[in-house]
């Protein structure tokens, strides 16, 4: 999605990914985590949306984002659920047909409107949330 603008960095798609989780409510901890999404390249605003994640699901219990390691690994299990739901919801159209059920790779020939498309989608899963619940 980076080759194809519509994220500027990975660290934005990982970001975009956690608020969906987040918003749907999903967690799918990662089994093997590595180093792909660095903390390094998590801006201090992003870094800011996390403890606000980890804070409102723990009824603000401070101690609950005093460990930035904890806090980055359950909000990447929000990003990978989100990342699911991200292809299942949208990108699923966008992918080459033999990678989807293993490493999913973007089609380049279907992705000219992938960043023009990616807002529109955002845009109504926001409209279609009760944000009252």
């Amino acid at each position: 999605m980076k080759n194809n603008g519509a994220v500027d960095d990975f660290h934005e798609l990982f970001f975009l990914c956690a608020c969906i989780g987040y918003r749907k409510g999903n967690l799918a901890p990662i089994k093997k985590r590595d180093d792909r999404f660095w903390s390094r390249t998590i801006t201090p605003q992003e870094w800011a949306c996390y403890y606000a994640m980890i804070l409102e699901k723990n009824a603000f219990e401070y101690e609950k984002v005093s460990d930035d390691k904890e806090v980055l690994a359950t909000i990447e299990g929000y990003a990978n659920a989100g990342m699911n739901l991200l292809i299942e919801d949208f990108l699923g159209d966008y992918l080459l047909p033999n990678s989807r059920n293993t490493e999913p790779q973007l089609d380049p020939a279907c992705c000219k409107e992938l960043p023009k498309q990616l807002v529109h989608h955002i845009f109504l899963q926001s409209e279609s949330v009760n944000w009252d619940s």
